[in-house]
């Protein structure tokens, strides 16, 4: 029987040209007697050729990997539960696609077979800087701006900046405008690089907007002169839309897990009917008995409508585990876990997915970037009691339906502020330059090697080209909120600190600050009812106090008199020290307290404009306004 079934599918492939591999015949053959295909093999075969994605077959052979995505299509197809087990998929760094730009064609090319040791050889170094430079420059070269007209009755001479390269500034005179890398090679002088050589680079003293650091790629218009470009003007490279990146690429998948076409077409519905929650939440000290008494209350409101997923990333304890009490994190995962195990529909129809934090154990090399996921050894009995628990890496890239989703959790704030070599203006919030610069280099982290390590084969896994449909930076900063054509870039701020969360609406796309304090509610009502009681109370307060202090005034006069000339001595005397104090203070301040505390705060539009406060451990009252109670 199954040498009939066998040539009945060789010839039926063979009809429209296409041949099976072994294997491949092996799994159709088990399908056929699995399900009891023996009366209608003719059927299945329709849907298999239906279904089947024939621009990923190798010579029109049919492989088994090609028959396994044909029958996971067919079945999603069929089922609702397999749509929402496809809408979500979450990608670790290590898995992330390498692409490469080829100059020649002008197009992206997939690397299929790179170097994937975490130890990199000198030639991984080096492809790291080319490659961000390329991606960068390949983007300038398209801009209208940098265009060079085609006729000369299409545009004035004046209308675009040619990008000149370093190499061709010898023996040039004028105005130019050149792109490259910030670099420091010899002391207390800076250097701008690009793929052939490099310059010297007189930076002037503040940008109108971005963080600009060494290893930083930026544009810079000036003169060049006695070999060194005096530069009058300092930018960021233009940025680009996230759709017209897409209609560049086509149909090139630079995320990774991209459904076939079939798939995509019903997970768009689904997108658009159901709008899901994914809830994001930074810095969970488990460890904390406060923080998991707010988890608790954060569940217990959710249990009647669970959210689609919670993204909880770390760090996962208050203080560092070190020398051997690296197991204790396995403890705090098995109470996390008896705390979900208290509401039945979040256990059920929640996903939970974990990314690690700056000082989670990972490994020997915790510093560096992509972070390995949490080890299993800490978090397999969790997982056997929360099945729909995933551990990735830091960063990682989630895909949501047809949106893609990019998580970062570190401090980028405050490192990139400090080692910034240009001041920032104060125009906007420091949350605003820090978007900037990252959007525009491509990058999640534009700091050195030295100051931030990354594995050199797997620095494409920090790329942002294009730009994704939403990314969330799990910072220690205040929470903030920043749209531009097409990325929404959010900051849940720290959960252990002020119990801020995020709430993102998927068929909405849009998100909602939220703080989960329980003793906010529960005063309210008090403060409601006893409002007329205490300014009443106030009131009989002052006058009393009034009366006391004229009493007390005209005896004070009296009898103070002759000790009034000794004590304004002495007030001159504390006032003319603590002056010297507040002055010897201001002086030891570093530039980046200056900048964070000049910073001012304006309202989020779709302008540029970020509704937020500074870095500072105080809110301003636009933040609070748009912190909203939970419940």
């Amino acid at each position: 029987m199954d040498i009939q079934w066998k040539k009945q599918i060789t010839k039926s492939f063979s009809l429209v040209g296409l041949s099976t591999k072994a294997d491949a015949m092996k799994l159709i053959i088990n399908k056929i007697k699995s399900e009891g295909h023996e009366t209608n093999i003719a059927l299945l075969i329709d849907e298999i050729l239906k279904h089947l994605d024939k621009n990923q077959l190798n010579n029109n052979i049919i492989d088994q990997i090609a028959i396994e995505k044909c029958f996971k299509l067919i079945e999603s197809l069929n089922s609702s539960d397999a749509i929402e087990k496809d809408a979500l998929k979450v990608i670790d760094a290590f898995d992330s696609p390498l692409f490469t730009y080829d100059t020649n064609t002008k197009q992206f090319l997939k690397c299929e077979n790179f170097e994937k040791s975490l130890h990199g050889s000198s030639k991984s170094k080096s492809d790291v800087y080319r490659r961000r430079y390329q991606m960068v420059l390949q983007r300038i070269e398209r801009a209208e701006s940098f265009s060079a007209p085609v006729l000369q009755s299409d545009k004035n001479k004046g209308d675009y900046q040619a990008i000149t390269p370093l190499s061709s500034l010898l023996g040039s005179y004028g105005r130019k405008h050149i792109l490259g890398t910030i670099s420091v090679i010899e002391e207390d002088q800076f250097y701008i690089e690009d793929l052939n050589t490099k310059v010297k680079i007189e930076i002037p003293p503040d940008i109108e907007i971005g963080l600009i650091t060494i290893n930083t790629i930026i544009r810079a218009s000036g003169e060049y002169l006695e070999g060194t470009f005096i530069a009058d003007k300092i930018e960021l490279p233009p940025k680009e839309e996230r759709e017209i990146s897409l209609k560049l690429l086509q149909n090139i998948d630079m995320f990774g897990e991209r459904p076939q076409k079939k798939t995509l077409e019903q997970l768009e519905r689904y997108e658009k009917e159901v709008d899901n929650t994914i809830l994001f939440l930074s810095d969970i000290w488990l460890d904390s008995e406060r923080v998991r008494e707010r988890l608790d209350y954060l569940f217990s409101g959710y249990e009647e409508y669970p959210p689609f997923a919670i993204v909880l990333m770390g760090n996962f304890t208050e203080h560092p585990l070190i020398n051997g009490t690296q197991y204790d994190l396995k403890k705090n995962f098995n109470l996390l876990a008896t705390l979900i195990l208290k509401y039945p529909n979040i256990h059920k129809f929640t996903q939970f997915i974990f990314v690690p934090g700056p000082t989670d154990p990972t490994g020997s090399l915790l510093n560096i970037l992509p972070k390995l996921p949490i080890p299993n050894v800490f978090v397999k009995e969790f997982q056997s009691k929360i099945p729909k628990s995933i551990f990735t890496t830091n960063p990682c890239r989630i895909r949501y339906c047809t949106q893609e989703i990019i998580i970062f959790r570190d401090d980028l704030t405050n490192k990139m502020r400090r080692h910034c070599i240009i001041q920032p203006s104060n125009n906007c919030h420091i949350s605003q330059h820090l978007l900037e610069s990252i959007w525009s280099n491509s990058h999640l982290c534009n700091l050195t090697l030295e100051d931030k390590p990354i594995y050199w084969n797997y620095d494409h896994s920090m790329s942002l080209y294009p730009l994704p449909d939403l990314l969330v930076i799990g910072d220690k900063a205040l929470q903030y909120e920043h749209s531009y054509c097409g990325t929404l870039s959010m900051n849940p701020s720290s959960f252990s600190t002020d119990y801020s969360f995020i709430s993102y609406s998927t068929a909405r796309r849009e998100c909602g600050f939220s703080k989960c304090d329980p003793n906010n509610i529960n005063n309210e009502s008090d403060e409601d009812d006893g409002e007329m009681e205490e300014e009443n109370k106030d009131e009989m307060i002052i006058d009393e106090n009034e009366e006391r202090l004229k009493s007390n005034k005209s005896k004070k006069i009296k009898n103070a008199q002759p000790e009034i000339n000794s004590l304004e001595d002495d007030y001159e005397a504390i006032d003319q020290l603590e002056n010297e104090e507040l002055i010897q203070e201001e002086n030891e301040d570093d530039i980046v307290a200056n900048s964070d505390n000049e910073t001012s705060s304006k309202p989020f539009d779709a302008n540029n404009n970020i509704d937020s406060s500074d870095d500072e451990g105080i809110e301003s009252p636009l933040v609070e306004s748009n912190h909203d109670d939970f419940f």
